[in-house]
């Protein structure tokens, strides 16, 4: 009797999951078209069709995983500010390149962060990193290595020169 229960979970599971992926996709889908062209959209449900059954493939296969911590998510109370802030630098100093008043120097840094131990929140640390230093629009994250706990980032204008 429990392994009967237990059976009908791991399909019901793996439906509601391929369903969550699919209507994610699509939605993305038509943001990224911003137009409703039945060609398109039919376009995008194949294509949504085929990334969610390649997202529970994924997961079924137990090849990528993430666990959460909420209180990693904290840090993203800062992200709207971040862009109006870094999107104000960025336009600032592209002024002042396309006048002649200063050139634009980039550069590379390496950060140190803190990674967990278990693989699984190692991964969605990882990912929740990678989006919150590449919102903004300023820099991005290239590669976080997780033997040595450093992140390289990119700045489009170097702060420290200003």
């Amino acid at each position: 009797m429990a392994r009967a229960a237990s059976d009908t979970r791991g399909p019901r599971r793996r439906i509601v999951g391929w369903l969550a992926w699919f209507a994610a996709l699509n939605a993305l889908w038509l943001v990224f078209i911003s137009a409703w062209v039945l060609g398109e959209e039919i376009l995008g449900l194949v294509a949504s069709a085929i990334g969610a059954t390649a997202a529970e493939a994924v997961r079924e296969q137990g090849m990528a995983g993430a666990r959460l911590r909420a209180r990693w998510l904290l840090h993203a109370r800062v992200l709207p500010w971040r862009a109006v802030r870094e999107s104000a630098f960025v336009l600032s100093a592209f002024a002042r390149h396309v006048t002649g008043r200063a050139p634009i120097r980039g550069r590379f840094r390496v950060v140190p962060v803190d990674l967990p131990d278990d693989p699984h929140e190692q991964a969605a640390k990882r990912a929740l990193l990678t989006i919150g230093e590449s919102f903004a629009p300023n820099g991005y994250v290239l590669t976080i290595d997780n033997r040595s706990g450093l992140m390289l980032l990119h700045e489009l204008v170097s702060e420290d020169t200003e």
